[in-house]
């Protein structure tokens, strides 16, 4: 296969999966700032097939890309217990959520900063880690709560609530930072 063509596969196949596999990583991944690797490693991989010509007639492209992302995912933690290592922060990963967050929560317009976004993520990062999940699939990915709470293998009524009650907790931790008076 000519690397034009190989080029060009490559793209379709990128194209067609990239959401779902995101998706899929973020929900299955013990921390967020491992998402790119984890992607890349994955699309790394499928190259590979893709030169090695074992992507044939695959029939089902999602779930063939969702295979291998199952044993990227394997080898990946694998390798993360195995040697110990403390995880660097992504900040390109950091830098898209921030994007992300700054133009979809509606906490109150006037107050949002590149800061204040940056707090909320770093607050998001220290709360339950399905509570930031649900907060990047909802926010980032725009989708909607039935879907993550489908995903997640949660009720729906608590996906709204991980969402709302946080909404409130950031609400009031501005008011108090900035001195307003909150109503408890």
């Amino acid at each position: 296969m000519s690397t034009h063509i190989l080029l060009k596969k490559f793209n379709e196949i990128y194209k067609q999966t990239y959401q779902n596999t995101l998706k899929y990583i973020i929900i299955h991944c013990s921390n967020l700032e491992d998402v790119n690797d984890l992607l890349q490693d994955i699309y790394i991989e499928v190259y590979k097939n893709l030169q090695k010509k074992k992507q044939k007639e695959i029939i089902n492209m999602d779930s063939y890309i969702i295979g291998i992302a199952k044993n990227i995912l394997k080898k990946y933690y694998r390798f993360k217990y195995k040697t110990n290592n403390i995880i660097s922060i992504n900040e390109q990963q950091e830098d898209k959520l921030v994007i992300c967050l700054n133009e979809d929560i509606d906490l109150e317009l006037d107050i949002i900063t590149k800061e204040n976004v940056e707090y909320i993520w770093k607050y998001l990062k220290n709360k339950d880690i399905r509570i930031a999940k649900i907060f990047y699939l909802y926010y980032c990915l725009d989708m909607k709560i039935s879907d993550i709470a489908y995903e997640m293998q949660l009720k729906e009524s608590a996906t709204k609530n991980y969402i709302y009650r946080t909404i409130k907790e950031l609400k009031n931790n501005f008011k108090e930072e900035s001195g307003e008076n909150v109503k408890k």
